[in-house]
């Protein structure tokens, strides 16, 4: 058992500090989930020890309270980069603290050339790699930091980089899909805004036809109205997304009663709550896999594999599993009385179980549920994307009729008289 030091807060908010004593970080954090406590922080209380490390300025702990969660300055591209650099360098036998400037040289991410500067410095004098990591927790996962931390102690840190490198990898991949497949809709939505603009909800007619007719000098309209009616619209529109972001993630995100509502709304919304549970379960059959097989207890691995999927649902799921494993259950009939993963998942985790293959079954499992969550992607972006189109025809249709029907009535009174 280790003892470690957390930093958490409780249910209203307040924030809190104290030790306890568990076999891993991640049951640790399960264990004070169950407390009610929403965890912030937590390391070893050996690593306090560990605190030689340069203290970080005012100014660099308010960036990481406040902004890092929004934006942590190292975007997944680069981290995975990193990784397969470092996982190369140290399998050609190179020393780690070489690896490490090596990749310094070659990153162009400021943030990114900083950590691996003071981690040079620490290895250099010693220290381990994983202690530099777990000081940017907004940078570095859960998984990675677990995975390196394993790799350390059993000395198999070139194959765990490499694992590590092929897993942010995948994910970078699904990240670029997701992304790919609601390309279509949003520029759909774009278009849609500058054709319209905000006045036709108010007028009756779109933007577009307004620039128009005021470049005839037929009406009051000019090139900066309708900059005015659709880009600063727009601006609007990106500034609420980005204060949306930062709420969530700065306060919502640390509230277990309001990421379950949110899940569930999500969840029960008709195409996008299955895609995004199958895009859930990837995440957590690669994470589980990258962390069984790289040398984690099947209990750890299961409770980080949990967070790694995204899903407020089965990370509950998987610490309740953990719970009745650590019982004497077995890890499928664990998570088939949760309800967290789905039927296909559970079958695969029995055969893993049965062979001893349980990372193996979990990567296959994942590649088959991303394959058909690409697939329902794709077919309700399609979807939504056609629905925006015949919305904006049929705005735009209603717009001409008005016009046309007010003209032809300003022609028949014209005759009348």
């Amino acid at each position: 058992m280790s003892e470690f030091v957390y930093t958490a807060r409780t249910r209203s908010g307040a924030s809190v500090e104290g030790r306890i004593t568990a076999p891993s970080s991640a049951l640790a954090v399960g264990r004070l989930h169950a407390q009610g406590l929403e965890v912030q922080r937590i390391r070893p209380a050996v690593a306090e020890a560990t605190e030689q490390l340069p203290g970080k300025p005012l100014v660099g702990r308010v960036a990481e309270e406040v902004l890092y969660p929004i934006v942590s300055g190292v975007v997944l591209r680069d981290a995975a980069a990193m990784y397969r650099q470092l996982a190369t360098l140290v399998g050609a036998g190179l020393p780690l603290y070489q690896a490490l400037a090596s990749c310094e040289s070659q990153t162009r991410n400021g943030r990114l050339k900083a950590i691996l500067r003071e981690c040079q410095t620490h290895v250099v004098g010693g220290g381990r790699l994983s202690e530099v990591l777990e000081r940017h927790r907004y940078v570095f996962s859960d998984l990675q930091l677990a995975m390196l931390r394993a790799a350390e102690y059993g000395g198999t840190l070139d194959s765990t980089l490499d694992r590590l490198a092929t897993y942010l990898e995948k994910e970078l991949a699904l990240r670029r899909t997701i992304s790919r497949l609601t390309l279509y809709p949003k520029l759909v939505a774009l278009s849609a805004l500058f054709i319209l603009g905000r006045s036709f909800f108010s007028d009756g007619m779109p933007a577009i036809s307004k620039l128009i007719v005021g470049s005839m000098g037929k009406m009051s309209y000019s090139g900066s109205d309708y900059l005015s009616d659709t880009l600063l619209v727009l601006a609007a529109l990106a500034i609420a997304a980005f204060a949306a972001i930062a709420v969530y993630r700065t306060i919502v995100y640390r509230s277990p009663t309001m990421r379950r509502l949110l899940e569930r709304m999500k969840l029960a919304t008709p195409g996008i709550g299955k895609v995004a549970r199958g895009f859930a379960l990837t995440r957590f059959g690669r994470a589980f896999g990258a962390l069984y097989a790289a040398g984690l207890p099947m209990t750890e691995a299961v409770a980080i594999a949990g967070q790694a999927s995204g899903s407020f649902h089965i990370m509950e799921a998987s610490q309740r599993a953990v719970d009745a494993v650590q019982r004497g259950e077995s890890l499928s009939n664990a998570f088939a009385g949760t309800g967290g993963l789905s039927p296909m998942v559970l079958d695969m985790l029995r055969t893993g179980e049965q062979t001893g293959n349980l990372d193996y079954m979990m990567e296959k499992v994942s590649e088959h549920l991303e394959g058909e969550s690409e697939t329902r992607a794709y077919q309700y972006s399609h979807i939504f994307a056609t629905g925006i189109y015949l919305i904006v025809a049929l705005l735009v249709g209603y717009a001409v009729v008005q016009f046309y029907a007010g003209y032809a009535t300003g022609l028949g009174g014209s005759g009348g008289q």
